[in-house]
């Protein structure tokens, strides 16, 4: 790992880095408790910047909580950086890359501590995060105004949505030379097909040619290469991280950021053979169990290709206790199956909580500026909902003790899967359904998939033909929320229908075969669609097919005239004759950016039914 001889170099050859991430100035700063948390710990972290006597400070996003930070919270960071960040100590830091491709964004496209009319002692590097990312009117962000004001050096933004290219910011300090590379946050679908497509290209300094020279590999060894990236980390799903194999093996160690829970010793990638270090956040923005462990910051030192990382811990972070209680595992301690369950639980809160806030005491470090209300948070986990009781007014016990009187008890449903429950994917039915003939599509495919094994593993809830349509406007239609929108309105109307049943527990999945039966699959599509459709003063289509005439009468109005009575009577007749006819009527919605009008897959099946259509596009007046 870490070679511990870096600190021992002579100090001129040695790049020293205070690390931070996800400070979030600003977050709950109306909060008359809280409201000053996070500018305390961003204070302290420039304090000890100060102290260690750093050469740069480097932020792996989210400095500030919102995309348009308030006028405090942007008045306090400017605050805080002039005091900390300017001065007269010399920056013994020189940039070799070419600036005006670095910081394009600055005023004189260069690092701000080469600007004559500015006195920099501690230049900060930033990359932003999801939560400061450019948006509105220019793509600005908050980190533009900042650079552009002089207070930091804004690197590792993206312009160009199809590709990534990736150049170091090359520094060198005596001996020590560091290429640093800034990956700002990409939403992890778009990041993740941009690797899929080989998108991404990440320069380094032997085959850059942006100011390292030399010859290849050796130059290569020269560098000590150091990434900040803002990403998830966490496996949250396959295209819903960035997977640390995806980078590539010539760094020596990656800062991440956007994950708040603190593991700030690096850790080791045996594959890519590159060290890994996550600061988490330095003020908790949400009670759960990772926001409890203790902050930290990181002393960087860098010498040649060696690197230590120090470990420097808030001191004035208001203290935070977390606990999670599994109700039914104390069920025999509590007797819970005897007498009323909600009373000793509600006394069992009550005592746990008690002993937190003692516990809470031992984090108080003494810091001058340190909050000494803390945060308490008990998530009790359950099966039977007789247990619950009156969270806000159990909280408002603790309203002089505590400093989130409101939540300091959550209850959650306790699910339990069991290795049965497990749904695996029937082979022989996938090979039948990739054998047949007439099955050439992919929704084609999902819904004989389904057919073949509805005998074995029967769906619950959807039905095979929305699986089907679901995958079908996924892929043809490029409609991203299509499988967001399908399944919530299934669910809506599964909820809506075991309502006006209310069946027991035991009988939820009979409730759910017969709202299935009940409700067919293009009946529940209709009214999705239905339930989107909004005017536009554009166009009206009106489409009639019949099987027996494939002559298509379309009729398009503009104008003051095309919404006059005329229009008004020609639609009262059309439906007049129409309901004489009882007719199926199909609504379907366009919800993709393309001109045509697509139909859905269900229009496509309903114009080979017998008896006529109607389809109103999105366009419709």
């Amino acid at each position: 790992m870490a070679d511990s001889s870096a600190a021992e170099q002579d100090a001129d050859n040695v790049i020293r880095i205070m690390v931070a991430t996800d400070n979030h100035l600003g977050y709950g700063e109306k909060d008359a408790v809280r409201g000053e948390d996070s500018f305390t710990a961003f204070e302290e972290i420039l304090e000890l910047a100060v102290a260690e006597d750093v050469d740069m400070i480097l932020l792996g996003g989210d400095l500030f909580h919102d995309a348009v930070p308030s006028q405090n919270a942007m008045h306090k960071c400017i605050e805080l950086l002039r005091r900390y960040t300017f001065g007269d100590k010399p920056v013994s830091l020189e940039i070799l890359s070419d600036q005006s491709l670095c910081f394009y964004n600055a005023v004189n496209q260069s690092v701000n501590y080469e600007d004559p009319n500015l006195n920099i002692a501690i230049p900060v590097f930033s990359i932003h995060g999801n939560h400061d990312d450019p948006s509105g009117f220019g793509r600005l962000s908050s980190l533009d105004l900042l650079s552009t004001s002089g207070l930091v050096n804004y690197f590792g933004r993206w312009t160009d949505l199809t590709k990534l290219e990736i150049s170091p910011i090359l520094i060198r300090k005596g001996e020590s030379q560091l290429a640093l590379y800034g990956l700002s946050h990409i939403h992890d679908g778009r990041l993740a097909r941009l690797f899929k497509d080989f998108k991404v290209t990440i320069e380094c300094p032997g085959n850059s040619g942006n100011g390292g020279g030399g010859d290849g590999e050796a130059e290569q060894e020269d560098w000590f290469h150091l990434m900040v990236v803002h990403q998830n980390r966490a496996d949250r799903g396959p295209k819903n991280y960035l997977p640390e194999d995806l980078l590539p093996d010539f760094l020596h160690l990656v800062i991440w950021g956007h994950e708040h829970d603190c593991r700030i010793e690096p850790e080791s990638n045996a594959k890519k053979g590159f060290y890994v270090s996550q600061p988490g956040s330095s003020v908790p923005t949400s009670l759960s169990e990772g926001e409890a462990k203790k902050k930290h910051v990181g002393l960087l030192e860098i010498y040649k290709t060696k690197f230590k990382l120090k470990e420097l811990p808030l001191q004035s972070v208001r203290p935070f206790v977390y606990d999670s209680i599994v109700l039914p595992d104390k069920a025999e301690e509590l007797r819970l199956n005897e007498g009323d369950t909600s009373t000793k639980v509600y006394k069992f809160s009550q005592e746990r909580v008690e002993s937190m806030i003692e516990k809470a005491k031992a984090q108080l470090t003494g810091h001058p500026k340190q909050p000494h209300l803390p945060l308490i948070r008990l998530r009790l986990l359950y099966t039977d909902e007789s247990c619950m009781f009156n969270t806000i007014r159990f909280s408002q016990m603790f309203s002089t003790r505590v400093a989130n009187p409101q939540d300091v008890v959550q209850f959650s449903k306790l699910v339990k899967r069991t290795k049965g429950e497990t749904v695996k994917l029937d082979k022989e039915a996938m090979r039948r359904a990739l054998e047949a003939e007439n099955a050439t599509r992919v929704e084609e495919l999902v819904d004989r998939y389904f057919d073949e094994a509805k005998t074995k593993k029967p769906l619950k809830l959807l039905h095979s033909k929305a699986l089907a349509e679901m995958t079908y406007r996924l892929v043809e239609r490029r409609d991203a929320n299509a499988a967001e929108n399908i399944v919530k309105f299934y669910k809506e109307k599964a909820v809506e229908h075991l309502m006006e049943s209310m069946p027991n527990d035991e009988n939820i999945d009979d409730g759910l075969q017969c709202f299935r039966e009940r409700h067919k699959h293009d009946d529940l599509l209709k009214m999705l669609d239905a339930r989107g459709v909004r005017p536009k003063d554009e166009s009206s289509v009106f489409a009639t097919k019949d099987e027996a005439n494939s002559s298509t009468a379309t009729t398009t109005g503009r104008g003051r005239a095309a919404r006059g009575r005329g229009a008004a009577r020609g639609r009262a007749a059309a439906t007049s004759a129409a309901t004489r006819a009882k007719p199926q009527l199909d609504v379907s919605m366009n919800n993709t950016r393309s001109s045509s009008r697509q139909q859905t897959l269900l229009t496509s099946i309903r114009a080979a039914s017998k008896g006529p259509s109607y389809v109103i596009s999105d366009d419709s007046d």
